[in-house]
């Protein structure tokens, strides 16, 4: 579109936006041969729909990501690196595996994550970065939702499956995958998972000669996620409704082979010894929260005391001081990147 000197007639012009438009179905796992009247491009060379979702996982610089392992990799804490090893014990072997991630909010599960992506693209293989919502898919290299990702039907029931046929283009792309990541899987209702578990036992058992018994197909993926947080919705559902949705409660949950971090980065990141003890102090009071250590339970309600130390001071402007209490000094410090 920069080329002011190009001429194109209404044909040439067509095709190319055709070609646009076939590039971005192709991204989505489609095409617009799958639609019956529609013009479709012709006399430009089109690469298969195979070749783009496989290209599109093996794009990453080898060099760069062996860089940026041996950066990541360095800076593991003890628990952090126990999960690295374990994983990558499973994937290397091609031993079948599935594993959950446990550790509340601001443990760093998101950097094994990173490490384990980082470890498999160098070597040229195939990492699936998925997350249970659009956000968290953001933290990710190359993530995407899992019901994006994976055609997992926006309504699951008992007996569902994903969208993916044997032989299709997202098919061999799972065929060739080495590891799928879900982080904040909790979220989702236990229905997706176990869609995707039969789909995935369907396209890999030919793959791994296996009688469709092994969880997954056999392939190693890691569950992430802290119960604590939200679980899946269900509207107008109980309590038991909800507990009954979770992974947990999954024909799956047995399978899962429990890795957990329980050090928050958070202390560490403190700027010196009095400011992690607070940061600790905060950590302790919400755990107790989530624990349900604190709190009158009346009538499904809780009532809890927030301590005076945790309170932001009321100067003039309450939205002033959540920002001056957040970011301190903020002009001085903007454009550093710690």
């Amino acid at each position: 579109m920069f080329f002011t000197e190009l001429q194109l007639d209404e044909k040439q012009i067509k095709n190319y936006c055709l070609l646009e438009v076939e590039k971005l179905l192709q991204h989505r796992g489609k095409s617009l041969f799958y639609y019956d009247g529609m013009p479709r491009v012709t006399d430009l060379d089109i690469p298969s729909l195979d070749d783009v979702l496989i290209h599109e996982e093996l794009r990453y610089d080898r060099l760069a990501l062996a860089e940026e392992h041996a950066k990541l990799i360095s800076a593991l804490t003890d628990d952090q690196k126990r999960v690295y090893e374990t994983i990558v014990s499973s994937v290397e072997v091609n031993r079948d595996g599935v594993f959950f991630l446990y550790g509340h909010d601001g443990t760093g599960k998101t950097y094994p994550w990173k490490t384990l992506s980082a470890y498999i693209r160098h070597q040229g293989n195939i990492v699936l970065n998925v997350a249970s919502s659009a956000i968290a898919s953001l933290l990710h290299p190359g993530g995407r939702t899992a019901h994006s990702r994976f055609k997992i039907p926006l309504t699951s029931a008992e007996d569902s499956t994903c969208n993916i046929k044997p032989g299709s283009a997202l098919a061999k792309l799972i065929q060739m995958t080495k590891l799928i990541i879900w982080d904040e899987a909790l979220v989702t209702n236990k229905f997706c998972y176990e869609a995707l578990d039969r789909t995935m036992r369907d396209i890999l058992r030919h793959s791994y000669g296996c009688d469709g018994m092994k969880p997954f197909g056999g392939n190693t993926i890691v569950f992430g996620g802290d119960f604590r947080q939200i679980l899946p919705v269900i509207p107008k559902g109980s309590r038991q409704d909800i507990v009954q949705a979770t992974l947990n409660s999954s024909f799956i949950w047995p399978f899962c082979k429990i890795l957990k971090l329980t050090k928050n980065m958070r202390v560490r990141s403190g700027s010196n010894d009095l400011n992690s003890a607070y940061i600790q102090r905060f950590i302790d009071w919400i755990l107790k929260i989530g624990n349900e250590v604190l709190g009158d339970n009346e009538d499904g309600e809780s009532y809890i005391d927030i301590p005076e130390e945790f309170l932001v001071p009321w100067i003039s402007d309450p939205v002033t001081s959540i920002v001056q209490s957040t970011y301190p000094d903020f002009l001085a410090h903007f454009t550093s990147p710690s």
